[in-house]
């Protein structure tokens, strides 16, 4: 049996801001129309105790900050672009600059900090939230009048997002959902007891301003093809860690044909999540600057390594560091991605 409540949580620029409340015997969720963003997860421990999952914040005036893009979706690009310069079809294209002299995350103006319309359905065991918002050509720099549409699907103990995007004209696309997770549930922890692996093909080393550089095989903390714990990861001396603060914060490239991409598991409170997706490479964010937040939900004070970021999306920056192999949006090539949450104890 599945359930969805829909409520006038505030208000933004005149417009509604709406809170969806879906509930089965699996999951508890919550998400509202501003940024489409993920707002709260409760799944059960191995005692059947449910808990939030992920990190958010109480209030909607938090989220109008959100410096860490706490749930949103991300666009029209996830990730850093070099300089603020989109290459297509030898064509650059100019963007704006939010991130010192690169763009972060799709700009000032991006997916993240507006009003999406929204709607839902229940289908026998299956809600479906579907949000949907345009981007005009040239805003934040991108070429193309946009049409995106997302829809959450939640069945059972999944979580599965939609991503679809129509485009006028020749453009890039590359979306990502941007929640931190934390298993140990209600913060009781950080997430350096979870364990993970993935099946990968190898990681992007980054620069000091966490760019892509080169491509590498898979070695020592950034080998996750055997099981690993996060705390052997992110306290290791590679520069790589190091370079980012201590932690991760590198995209990952992913086997192709692969049914379970990534599996997250925290010992403690038995809790699962297995990560399925369509796409290329996962940035693994391990929240190394979370200590920069001051508060987040239930007066918790933000901490370093407090959650982590499984961000499913093409290989960032792209069009600057393998052209070779870019998949461009146009009006009959339209944007699509799926990638799915599975949740377990």
């Amino acid at each position: 049996m599945i359930s969805v409540k829909k409520e006038n949580w505030n208000s933004y620029e005149k417009k509604p801001v709406i809170l969806y409340k879906i509930t089965n015997n699996y999951l508890d969720i919550e998400i509202i129309n501003y940024g489409a963003i993920i707002k709260k997860l409760c799944t059960p421990d191995k005692n059947n105790i449910f808990e939030n999952i992920i990190l958010g914040y109480d209030s909607f005036e938090e989220y109008l900050k959100n410096p860490a893009y706490f749930g949103s979706i991300i666009g029209r690009n996830a990730g850093r672009i070099k300089n603020g310069s989109l290459n297509i079809n030898n064509t650059s294209f100019q963007l704006t600059k939010n991130n010192g002299s690169h763009q972060l995350h799709g700009g000032f103006n991006g997916l993240h900090n507006r009003i999406w319309d929204s709607s839902y359905e229940i289908i026998e065991d299956k809600a479906i939230l579907t949000f949907t918002t345009t981007s005009s050509h040239l805003e934040e720099g991108y070429p193309g009048n946009l049409k995106i549409i997302v829809k959450y699907i939640i069945q059972n103990n999944k979580l599965t997002i939609e991503y679809n995007g129509y485009t006028d004209q020749l453009t890039y696309l590359n979306l990502t959902n941007h929640t931190y997770f934390n298993l140990s549930g209600n913060y009781k922890e950080n997430i350096l007891n979870h364990e993970i692996s993935l099946k990968t093909e190898g990681f992007f080393k980054v620069n000091s301003e966490t760019l892509p550089t080169e491509f590498s095989f898979p070695y020592g903390p950034f080998d996750l093809n055997n099981k690993k714990i996060f705390r052997d990861i992110l306290l290791d001396n590679d520069e790589q860690i190091k370079i980012v603060n201590q932690g991760l914060d590198h995209p990952f490239i992913l086997k192709n044909n692969t049914n379970i991409s990534g599996i997250i598991y925290e010992p403690k409170s038995g809790r699962k999540l297995e990560l399925i997706t369509d796409q290329k490479s996962v940035v693994i964010y391990s929240g190394n600057y979370l200590d920069e937040i001051k508060n987040i939900s239930n007066n918790i004070k933000g901490q370093k390594y407090l959650g982590f970021c499984l961000e499913t999306q093409d290989i960032p920056d792209i069009t600057n560091i393998n052209y070779s192999n870019i998949s461009f949006t146009t009006n009959k090539n339209p944007y699509y991605q799926k990638t799915t949450f599975i949740f377990s104890n």
